[in-house]
């Protein structure tokens, strides 16, 4: 296991005392659970970020908005029918 130096401003020490007091863990935990969390939201705007990318792409594509324009179009019926046919082959 690593170990890191943390320098941190007075007032944001107290504001840590504080939330751990509330939480009732360690200061230790409660700094590994933001790093996390905050690694999280990283790695999730990134996820986002790609999607968003693949699908303007999709939307640029003519023949996939074609499709996809079909299956907009379709009810989950014909879609409940066209899983059900798929299941022959």
């Amino acid at each position: 296991m690593k170990s890191i130096l943390l320098k941190i401003d007075d007032e944001l020490f107290e504001e840590l005392e504080d939330s751990i007091k509330d939480v009732k863990i360690s200061k230790t935990a409660f700094i590994k659970t933001a790093i996390s969390d905050a690694i999280k939201s990283i790695q999730r705007k990134k996820l986002e970020r790609n999607l968003r990318n693949e699908i303007n792409l999709i939307r640029e594509d003519k023949e996939t908005r074609a499709e996809m324009k079909m299956f907009e179009e379709a009810s989950l019926i014909d879609l409940a029918k066209f899983l059900d046919d798929e299941d022959d082959y």
